[in-house]
């Protein structure tokens, strides 16, 4: 058995397993059948000439004379299976290639009338059969070409130009296993040039990523270059013992080990080297991701870490933008943390981010995306699947054009969505091959990694902070305690009420400003000593029916409250009374921030959907919102900070009071505010798993309530002064 006659074995076991295995796959396209047909056409061609090899032809010899004849047949059938492929594999009506079809048909015809007649015994017969098989199958490659040409896409372009190479390499070195069938010395390199075609032909199919296919031609380089290092070992360990069998045996043996031993740190340094040499933008930043990846680890900080990340990626000048986004504390969304290159949208809320978040893909690659919607959008969408799948993907690709990336990865901590890293390069379609992505998504875990435990070096900062500060508050309570008591009980014994003309009214400004001093102090003392809270299952609307009756007496007639409760809501685990005085806290602001305009107060309750946390329970979500003339966008970032106020005479601990209240719900509270058009606090607790749903409470929708008088915001309930009393007599 000659060479040629392997080869053709080879060609014919690999066509013939290609086609049976894209015949295999379930909910095959069109294009794959046919490739399938393409397939195995080219396997029993080179099978039939494998068997022509094995009974050659003779006058003598019958078995030779029909191996002769099926060759010949199953050469002609190629042109027919090729063009009905490539027809369909370039979206070409059948009318285009008219006379291709018509050539193709006519090989078929010629070479059954010579594969089935006696005329396949003449010399000249089987010549002019294949040369007009070569013909049509030059034609195939001629509709690549054109395709070409006609292509708008650069990537495109680029894959076709390939498949057009792979096709005339494929005719032209078939044409010349014809040589070799005339006696004229030539290698037969016909099989295995078509088994490669036949091979990366399938990949185009399958992988729809140029870049893929890149690292594909780059995986068959190093392969080939170990197996030649691997069989320079085995030669080398063996050639030498050729006479001696037992020797030969041991030394056999003896190669085996070592190339066992060699294979996977060779593999690793051939494919390392393989895409330094043919893939040098792709070695470079491979090896700068690493570098990133290992010195990620020695960081705690969110915006360090965000800066040395978006710089290194940056100076790999494979990326045009970089940016990271991290969940919002004081709303449901995303917020960009920091960025390189044209700055993104600076806030994702949560309806345009959740589309990002797939349980099956970690990451997201815009050009995927869009070339899915293509493929959507070019079929019938009838199947709600379908419609389902294309409104998903186009929420995907705003979300990302809004964070303007390429590819985006969810930051992921304990199942739940921290934030996103996202890529581009808006030079390239396809600028990230798969194992660059695969680097992204094991960059991205650290990242993640680190912010994890950024937060819980945040609380225990926190923790702390609030330690050092309650202890500092016991020792400045008393010390300002001491001296704030002898001047109350000094001006008290004066008995202002006795004194004449403005006297009094001065010592009642010393008792007053005395007493607020006092309360800043138990403002003070409240937030940095530890909470008792006294949890259990909670109804929100009765939290919200009792506060409302607890302070229905004390707001101005010309505020009005507005309930908006959502019916069948879960119970939530909390402290009843201090949800009370969060709200009460917060109607006070608002009464406060409307001042003496008329205007009302909603007070909201509902059932918000889950997102970034898999894990996470239902939440109730309590709204609190007023029309007031809202917060600066400046001050919004800061009004939870404690001691900040914008009042003259407010603590500056409220808010901050509220905010510490939720978080040891589970909660968390934000704000939404707008100048000139109001604000909107918005509270959000983990409700209580496998409850059911609370009591219907009645409405009280319209009703009509005055608020308490303006004056510093407490959690305590204010008593009015020795002043405000004497007026109240007066008037």
């Amino acid at each position: 058995m000659d060479i040629r006659t392997q080869s053709s074995l080879l060609a014919a076991i690999v066509g013939l397993a290609l086609g049976v295995a894209m015949l295999l796959r379930a909910q095959r396209p069109r294009v794959l059948t046919l490739y399938s047909v393409f397939a195995i056409s080219v396997g029993s061609f080179h099978l039939a000439s494998f068997l022509e090899g094995l009974f050659p032809f003779s006058e003598e010899s019958l078995v030779g004379r029909i191996m002769l004849g099926i060759a010949i047949a199953a050469g002609s059938l190629l042109p027919v299976t090729a063009l009905s492929f490539f027809l369909e594999f370039l979206n070409f009506s059948p009318r285009t290639a008219r006379y291709g079809r018509r050539a193709s048909l006519f090989s078929l015809a010629l070479g059954l009338a010579v594969g089935a007649t006696p005329l396949a015994e003449l010399l000249w017969a089987r010549v002019m059969v294949s040369v007009w098989v070569l013909l049509a199958l030059t034609f195939s490659v001629s509709l690549i070409l054109a395709r070409m040409r006609t292509s708008d896409s650069r990537i495109d372009r680029l894959r076709l130009l390939y498949l057009a190479v792979g096709a005339g390499a494929t005719v032209l070195f078939s044409g010349l296993d014809l040589l070799g069938r005339f006696n004229i010395a030539f290698p037969a390199l016909g099989p295995i040039v078509s088994t490669l075609y036949l091979f990366f032909l399938s990949q185009t199919l399958l992988r729809l990523r140029l870049m893929d296919l890149h690292e594909l031609l780059g995986k068959i380089a190093s392969q080939a270059v170990l197996a030649a290092i691997l069989a320079v070992v085995f030669v080398v360990l063996t050639a030498w013992v050729e006479g001696n069998a037992s020797l030969y045996l041991f030394n056999t043996l003896v190669a085996a080990f070592v190339m066992l031993i060699l294979l996977e740190p060779l593999s690793t340094w051939v494919d390392e080297k393989v895409v330094a040499v043919f893939f040098r933008q792709r070695f470079a930043f491979l090896e700068s991701a690493r570098q990133l990846q290992r010195r990620a680890a020695n960081l705690i900080d969110a915006p360090e870490l965000a800066a040395f990340l978006l710089d290194g990626l940056n100076e790999t000048r494979r990326v045009t933008h970089a940016s990271i986004y991290l969940l919002a504390e004081d709303r449901p969304g995303f917020r960009l943390l920091d960025s390189r290159g044209p700055v993104p949208a600076l806030f994702v809320d949560q309806g345009t981010a959740r589309a990002l978040v797939s349980r099956t893909e970690r990451a997201q690659l815009l050009e995927a995306v869009e070339r899915r919607i293509h493929e959507l959008r070019s079929q019938p969408l009838e199947a709600r699947k379908s419609r389902e799948e294309l409104r998903r993907l186009n929420d995907v690709r705003t979300a990302m054009q809004q964070m303007k990336a390429g590819i985006t990865v969810p930051l992921m901590g304990n199942d739940r969505v921290l934030g996103f890293l996202n890529l581009w390069d808006e030079r390239v379609p396809e600028a990230f091959a798969s194992d660059e992505i695969a680097l992204i998504l094991e960059l991205a875990d650290r990242v993640a990694t680190v912010i994890e435990n950024s937060k819980l070096y945040d609380k225990m900062r926190e923790r702390d902070r609030l330690a050092a500060l309650g202890e500092m508050a016991a020792g400045l309570a008393h010390e300002i305690r001491n001296p704030l008591g002898a001047i109350k009980g000094a001006a008290q014994f004066l008995e202002p009420q006795h004194l004449p003309g403005e006297d009094g009214e001065f010592v009642e400004v010393i008792v007053e400003e005395v007493n607020r001093l006092n309360g800043v102090v138990s403002a003070f003392l409240d937030y940095s000593r530890p909470l008792k809270q006294n949890f259990g299952p909670t109804d929100v609307h009765e939290v919200v029916t009792r506060t409302l009756k607890l302070i229905v007496n004390d707001i101005p007639k010309h505020v009005t409250i507005k309930e908006e409760l959502t019916d069948g809501l879960p119970r939530v685990d909390a402290d009843a009374e201090q949800l009370k005085q969060v709200l009460i806290n917060l109607v006070q602001n608002a009464v406060q921030a409307m001042g003496d305009k008329p205007g009302e107060i909603t007070i909201r309750t509902s059932r918000p959907e889950r997102f970034g946390d898999f894990r996470a329970p239902e939440q109730v979500e309590l709204q609190v919102s007023d029309v007031g003339p809202g917060i600066p966008a400046d001050q919004q970032l800061n009004i939870f900070v404690p001691f900040f106020t914008t009042k003259q005479k407010g603590t500056g601990l409220g808010l901050a009071i509220c905010q510490r209240i939720v978080k040891n719900h589970g909660g968390t509270i934000s704000v939404q505010s707008k100048v000139g058009e109001g604000t909107t606090f918005t509270i959000r607790l983990p409700s209580l798993p496998e409850e059911q749903p609370a009591a219907e409470t009645p409405s009280i929708e319209g009703t009509p309530m005055p608020a308490l008088p303006s004056s510093p915001v407490v959690l305590k309930e204010a008593k009015p002064s020795r002043r405000d009393r004497k007026k109240q007599k007066s008037g």
